[in-house]
């Protein structure tokens, strides 16, 4: 058991409320295998996903929009954006690479926890701060458990000033915690011959137009998609399966293709998370170049 499973093992008995900003299907697949993990345990839990909540509440949106601009500013308003049930002993943030400064993780966390008093715990993820002060979040004293799922992470927490309340700890990238059984049903046998160039299209890229047209080139017969962020999760595990060579900077991309021991590489994205998770879960199988 790694770190993580073993702080579920010791908090099975308590009632969660689990978090999640939602996204595309890598988020998905970490989704899975948190499910996967809870009910391993006989957990009880409630999910709330905000992209599907705000996806049918537009006022629940815009109070989520007006709270990330609040939080780019420095203010600490902001308004509460998900009730918890009363039963909630703990509050669990799901794994990913939300939780830092280029994505919202923290607006969501701080505002949770303004109108909730129970012990936090956020699943392995990414951590990178250089404008938020993630440690003055934790000073009201309840128990907190953060999770990294690579060592630069780990480090980066490691170097701040956390009261004694705060824990620390590594442990794997949630989605591998499925396997290739889990996937089956998602993989539908279709024409090959190909080979997936599955580059982002957002801030986490860094890759430039010169190696991309390079990759593409040097590909006989190429598909070009951010594939994580279209069509069905059925369309996105089958695209991988089916690929006779992979290469992205999409970290979900490369974690499929591991569990399908299909051939990939992975290229570095705008900080330390393709880097570590690399290091840490998936060099055995995957090959990486940071640029």
């Amino acid at each position: 058991m790694d770190n993580f499973e073993k702080f579920l093992a010791q908090n099975s008995d308590k009632y969660m409320s689990v978090i999640t900003p939602g996204g595309n299907h890598g988020d998905t697949l970490i989704h899975m295998a948190l499910i996967k993990k809870l009910n391993m345990y006989d957990i009880k839990y409630t999910c709330f996903n905000l992209e599907q909540m705000y996806g049918t509440d537009l006022l629940l949106g815009a109070k989520y929009l007006i709270n990330i601009g609040l939080w780019k500013i420095g203010s600490d308003l902001g308004f509460q954006l998900l009730k918890l049930s009363p039963k909630t002993e703990l509050i669990l943030f799901e794994g990913g690479g939300y939780m830092n400064d280029i994505w919202y993780g923290p607006t969501l966390l701080r505002q949770i926890m303004k109108h909730n008093n129970s012990p936090i715990a956020i699943a392995p993820q990414s951590y990178l701060f250089n404008r938020t002060h993630f440690e003055n979040y934790f000073k009201d004293g309840r128990p907190t458990f953060l999770f990294c799922r690579e060592r630069y992470s780990f480090q980066h927490l490691k170097e701040k000033e956390f009261p004694s309340n705060v824990s620390v700890f590594i442990s794997p990238e949630v989605a591998l915690y499925l396997t290739k059984e889990d996937l089956k049903k998602y993989i539908e046998h279709r024409s090959g011959n190909y080979q997936l160039v599955a580059f982002r299209a957002d801030k986490e890229s860094v890759l430039s137009a010169e190696l991309k047209s390079e990759i593409i080139k040097n590909s006989s017969n190429p598909i070009i998609s951010d594939i994580s962020t279209k069509n069905t999760l059925t369309d996105f595990i089958s695209v991988i399966y089916n690929a006779e060579q992979i290469y992205t900077d999409r970290l979900h991309v490369a974690i499929i293709a591991k569990l399908l021991d299909k051939p990939a590489t992975l290229f570095g994205n705008k900080y330390h998370k393709n880097r570590g998770v690399w290091e840490c879960s998936l060099r055995d199988k995957i090959e990486y170049r940071s640029k």
